[in-house]
């Protein structure tokens, strides 16, 4: 950790930062297609892991049971996913993306790589990959500490 006192040279602070810049970059890129971090976030797992229920597209997704909720209820509302009675568990619901939200992905992901490329712009490619495998790093080592930390899926229906 630095030795300056200033709040500003935390790594706390500085993560922060980034995070808010990431978002900034994200909302300027994606503005025209209506879609948050959030849902990206939720969409890309359902394309990555196929249909699941909430809680393991939380925990897939590293969200917390509220925001997962809100998230789908808003993407359900925009016929992005689609979400059905669980065959195995009645109090349950499969959500799975729809064509739509599959058409918004291909859309969106360029621009998403662009956010990387924008936000890294400042860094050299070895300090990009350093970056990168420090930050994996630190998540793993530091998932139990999250309010909502990155779990395994819970079961496939």
């Amino acid at each position: 950790m630095p030795d300056s006192p200033l709040f500003s040279d935390l790594p706390g602070h500085l993560l922060r930062r980034c995070h808010q810049i990431s978002v900034a970059l994200f909302l300027d890129e994606c503005s025209r297609f209506d879609i948050t971090p959030l849902q990206f976030a939720v969409l890309s797992t359902l394309i990555e892991y196929g249909p699941k229920d909430q809680a393991s597209i939380g925990g897939l997704a590293a969200l917390d049971r509220t925001t997962v909720a809100v998230v789908l209820r808003n993407l359900e509302g925009r016929q992005l996913v689609r979400r059905v009675q669980s065959q195995k568990d009645k109090r349950a619901k499969i959500t799975s993306i729809t064509e739509r939200g599959r058409r918004l992905i291909a859309d969106v992901t360029p621009l998403v790589k662009r956010v990387q490329t924008r936000s890294m712009a400042p860094l050299e490619p070895q300090e990009v990959a350093d970056l990168t495998r420090l930050l994996g790093k630190m998540t793993k080592a530091n998932n139990s500490l999250s309010r909502a930390p990155m779990r395994v899926q819970k079961y496939d229906d």
